[in-house]
Parts: structure tokens; C-alpha cells; sequence
């Protein structure tokens, strides 16, 4: 079911307003502790590792949100739609530290990936299009 005739609260602006803090946030929290804890990996780990997936996971759950609201899919149960997208970034997170072979990094990548989809996910809004009346 597609509703083209309703204005989405996804954007490109609402996705650069959740993609930077993302980013940043993590980033500099990570890099701020690496160094008065005198640790260069941490630092370097800060805007690769740490940063990175935080991006990714907040990119990609947003775009399984805009998808849900799109097609009406858990508008109504927001803490479902969040546990299942948490739970599928931290997988992928783990999946892909896996695969790139990151075993020193998974802790890193797992819980940077479920930041980034936590906070979009309780933070964005999806609108279900059955309330509202033509």
C-alpha cells in the first residue's frame, strides 16, 4: 500500500539531521577517551570502526523505517519496530566484522551498530496513514 499523497517525515533533511549526530557523536566520545586514556588504537578506531558503523546502521535504519511507513508495515508498535531493527543492525554489525575478519573489533562495530539504530529508531517518527482522513 503505497501512500504518495501523504507527507512523509522522512527527507533528505531529516536524514542528514540523524546521519551527522551518527557520525560525530560516537566519533568524538571514542577519540576524546583514546586520548586521556593515552590509547592510539582507540583513537584510530574512533572515526573508522566506531564511527563508521554508527553511519551505517543509522543510513540503513532509516531507510528500513521510510520503508515501513511506506508500506504501513509496525506503524502502530513503535518498541517491536525498534527491537527488530536494533537487533538486525547489531547482526549485521557482527556478520560483517565476521566477514572482514575484525575479531579485536567486534565489541567496537556491534555496539556502535545498535547506537545508530537506537537512537533513529525511538527518535524518528513514522506516520500511519489510516489515521489520518482525506
Amino acid at each position: 500500500m503505497k501512500n504518495t499523497n501523504y507527507p512523509s517525515a522522512f527527507s533528505l533533511r531529516t536524514l542528514v539531521l540523524a546521519a551527522v549526530p551518527s557520525y560525530v557523536f560516537p566519533t568524538l566520545m571514542s577519540f576524546l577517551s583514546g586520548y586521556f586514556l593515552q590509547k592510539t588504537d582507540l583513537m584510530m578506531a574512533s572515526y573508522t570502526t566506531i564511527g563508521l558503523s554508527s553511519l551505517l546502521s543509522t543510513l540503513l535504519s532509516f531507510m528500513i523505517l521510510w520503508q515501513f511507513e511506506l508500506k504501513q508495515i509496525l506503524v502502530q508498535n513503535k518498541w517491536v519496530r525498534a527491537l527488530l531493527i536494533i537487533l538486525l543492525m547489531i547482526s549485521l554489525g557482527a556478520f560483517f566484522a565476521f566477514l572482514f575478519n575484525l575479531p579485536s573489533e567486534y565489541f567496537n562495530i556491534m555496539f556502535s551498530a545498535f547506537i545508530g539504530a537506537a537512537i533513529i529508531t525511538i527518535r524518528q517518527k513514522v506516520k500511519n496513514y489510516k489515521d489520518e482522513k482525506n
